[in-house]
């Protein structure tokens, strides 16, 4: 086949995955899966010296792949994942075995974010083992997650590893076993944690969720992260490290407004690490250690008209909060959010979003301020 040929195939396979797969003679046990998602990015920095910067660009990702299922209890995925942007590319491909950036890989990277196994050995339960994606945010438009959540927004991350899961009730169980390899972590992990001692090789994350609606609470969870010889305390180079434990409890209650349909959504969020960094590893202090503690609160105000959504998302995250994909740690995140889902699986987005630094780095004539906006596309299918 030409290549002008591919090309149609394959944007066809995209806007039209049922009908590529008749086109192609996919059988019935393979179905494509993906989604493409694109739009305006724009962003303004005021540094901590007071100047000012300003980024405008066109930034897209593309995430296709194939499923086979063979049988009910098992399954297998393979997908491809890129970024791409009119800014800054790398035009880059490789099976990363660890991100290239703090957050994900950079604009013009491709790899591979799933190959895994699945296997349901029973009605209640699944093991899946590969290279995965896992998300456990709180519920919302906005989203957000102050732990785990795989390739938010454009970026693309991912876990090797391990996650079983158990059905219970109405409670869901998790564990997840994930693979870290000397050269960095596959998802969020911020500085000064680092995988460089042969004890982190392997992190644990453990969730019990329910989704069940009990009165007006439609989500309840608590999640526990432990990531052994991770955190040198004084620095990545100042020795073996020591353990990193992060606790995260999240709410969200719905109620009716109107009889039009519409509904509120608040929730929020709450997370604690006993064990952090001084204040001098990460800049902020010349004595004692970061602080503790990461939150979130949401009003999600759904369908005021109907496929019309709107949220207000505030959080903030003190300096030894090194583990989350939305939040930086030493910041104050506020963002306005709305969202119009067209039909199934179409979806148009815009954002408003202010970050500031909590505390200033020493040395700083002020701290830092970010403003951000984008206005997306997402197809999914």
């Amino acid at each position: 086949m030409s290549r002008r040929g591919c090309l149609i195939t394959t944007f066809a396979m995209l806007l039209f995955p049922n009908a590529a797969q008749c086109a192609i003679g996919v059988a019935d046990d393979l179905a494509v899966v993906g989604d493409v998602r694109g739009g305006y990015y724009g962003s303004q920095r005021t540094d901590r010296d007071g100047s000012e910067d300003s980024t405008d660009r066109l930034l897209g990702r593309i995430r296709a792949g194939v499923e086979w299922k063979p049988k009910e209890l098992v399954s297998a995925r393979i997908r491809l994942a890129g970024r791409y942007s009119t800014y800054d590319n790398h035009n880059y491909f490789k099976i990363f075995t660890a991100i290239p950036d703090t957050d994900g890989l950079r604009a013009g990277d491709a790899t591979v974010d799933q190959l895994f196994v699945s296997l349901r050995p029973g009605s209640r339960s699944e093991i899946a083992i590969g290279r995965l994606q896992t998300c456990f945010e709180l519920a919302g438009v906005s989203a957000g997650s102050l732990d785990r959540c795989d390739s938010p927004n454009t970026d693309i991350t991912w876990t090797d590893g391990a996650h079983a899961k158990f059905h219970s009730g109405n409670w869901n169980w998790h564990l997840i076993l994930q693979r870290n390899l000397h050269a960095g972590p596959t998802n969020v992990r911020l500085p000064p944690l680092s995988f460089a001692d042969d004890g982190s090789r392997i992190s644990y994350f453990g969730a019990v969720e329910s989704n069940e609606a009990y009165g007006p609470i439609v989500q309840r969870a608590f999640d526990v992260s432990f990531l052994p010889s991770s955190l040198s305390a004084g620095g990545t180079a100042s020795g073996p490290g020591n353990d990193y434990i992060a606790f995260v409890g999240r709410l969200t209650a719905q109620w009716p407004l109107g009889t039009t349909g519409a509904q509120l959504l608040a929730g929020a969020e709450l997370g604690y690490a006993p064990n952090t960094p001084t204040k001098a590893t990460i800049g902020t202090g010349a004595a004692g250690n970061a602080g503790s503690l990461a939150w979130q609160v949401q009003m999600s105000f759904l369908d005021v008209f109907p496929g019309h959504s709107f949220a207000l998302q505030h959080g903030r995250a003190q300096g030894g909060w090194l583990i989350s994909p939305d939040f930086r740690n030493n910041e104050i995140l506020s963002e306005l959010r709305y969202e119009w889902r067209i039909v199934e699986n179409h979806t148009m987005a815009t954002r408003l979003r202010r970050r500031d630094e909590m505390d200033a780095l020493l040395g700083a004539n002020r701290a830092r301020r970010d403003e951000d906006i984008f206005v997306r596309y997402t197809l999914s299918f």
